[in-house]
């Protein structure tokens, strides 16, 4: 069991959070500590000791705990506490393709009516993804990752599925972020920001069909990358171009 003491790298780094309140920054610290594994599933979080180490109020742990209860990161048990759920990889599988289903439609509309007002946002999270990566916080890029593909379906008019990709995307990289399939340097062959503006390029500039398969193809790369048995879980048939758009190919 965690002993609810966090190293130091998770206590300094950078705040992913839009603000810098107390309880946003224990939201980030608790959020890192999951994803990298440093508190496992099944893990117990008690607040007074939290409160200790992370040099907070019982209070403002709370509401962490709670924005973490609404990620699914973990589970309120009344008096029995919080504890860290797990992500299973049959969760896992199915949140991979109800993304898979969001961000194909999300492609297929901005290859039609482009980024709209929406380019600021998106370039300007672009701009914050090359610091990161420029910096090697792979947690940072994970959270500017999720605001982007977030910010896409906002700019195609799907909003309201906004929380749908964010848990989905959150929980997938529970497996790239806390998994060790991979070298951790592996993924720093290639730039964030400019991995995302290739995909944004591939969206806008062809037809439905090319944008839908290169939102595809991106995904299918990412977790080749970081998390292949997650990808075979899946099947590569699931990310594959559909039948009717090969000769657009």
């Amino acid at each position: 069991m965690s002993t609810n003491r966090l190293p130091d790298w998770i206590l300094s780094a950078p705040s992913g959070g839009i603000g810098g309140l107390k309880a946003d920054r224990a939201y980030d610290a608790l959020r890192r500590a999951i994803l990298f594994r440093l508190h496992e599933p099944g893990d117990q979080l008690l607040e007074q000791q939290l409160a200790h180490g992370l040099g907070c109020s019982q209070g403002t742990v709370r509401e962490a705990l709670l924005r973490l209860a609404e990620d699914g990161l973990v589970e309120r048990r009344g008096y029995r506490g919080t504890v860290v759920t797990e992500t299973t990889l049959a969760e896992a599988v199915e949140m991979v393709r109800v993304r898979l289903s969001i961000e194909r439609s999300v492609a297929m509309t901005l290859a039609q009516q482009g980024l709209g007002d929406g380019a600021e946002e998106i370039e300007r999270i672009l701009g914050e993804m090359d610091a990161a990566h420029g910096v090697g916080d792979l947690d940072r890029s994970s959270v500017l990752d999720r605001a982007f593909h977030a910010a896409l379906a906002q700019a195609a008019g799907l909003g309201l599925l906004r929380p749908v990709l964010h848990r989905c995307a959150l929980h997938i990289h529970r497996f790239t972020l806390g998994g060790v399939e991979v070298p951790r340097d592996f993924f720093q062959e290639a730039g964030v920001g400019a991995e995302h503006r290739a995909l944004l390029d591939a969206i806008l500039s062809g037809g439905g069909e090319r944008a839908s398969a290169a939102i595809s193809a991106h995904l299918a790369q990412v977790l080749l990358r970081w998390a292949p048995s997650l990808h075979d879980a899946v099947g590569a048939q699931a990310f594959a171009l559909p039948v009717a758009a090969e000769g657009l190919a």
